[in-house]
């Protein structure tokens, strides 16, 4: 068995273990037993993607006694569900300030199966420039927005 493949039975193992139940788990997160029963199968198709899949799982592994860090790394690093990337964040807010964005993610693309978390090949001269360009402009874009936070009043 794969680790990928373990991973949902193992936590539901040790949810039997501890004494817990998915009914248990339900009403404490206000989540159907159905999707935590679902995740024990490693079945994620209801489930929802990127912080929130995230925040299930961290509440999961609080509510069974293992610690939440690491499962939700590991969950991050097995399934799509946990992906960590901002382009969609970064993209929406350069609209907001009509900002020409010409970024790219960093992360290495999602995989069925190894490790989403492995370093990305070494960058070119060229590579290196255009990143810190980037990095340039990300903190004026970020300069910007807490300048408008203050304007209007937000901290």
């Amino acid at each position: 068995m794969s680790e990928r493949e373990a991973f949902g039975p193992n936590l539901r193992r040790v949810r039997i273990q501890r004494g817990v139940t998915l009914e248990q788990i339900a009403a404490a997160t206000k989540v159907s037993a159905s999707l935590w029963s679902g995740l024990e199968r490693n079945d994620l198709k209801r489930w929802p993607t990127g912080i929130y899949a995230r925040g299930f799982m961290r509440e999961y592994a609080r509510l069974i006694g293992v610690d939440p860090e690491a499962t939700v790394d590991e969950f991050c690093r097995l399934f799509a569900q946990g992906d960590r990337r901002a382009e969609r964040v970064i993209r929406g807010q350069a609209q907001i300030v009509n900002h020409p964005l010409d970024w790219q993610e960093s992360v290495p693309p999602i995989v069925a199966e190894g490790n989403r978390r492995a370093s990305p090949p070494a960058k070119n001269n060229a590579q290196r420039k255009k990143a810190t360009s980037h990095a340039a402009r990300h903190s004026a874009v970020s300069e910007i927005f807490g300048r408008l936070r203050r304007a209007v009043g937000g901290v």
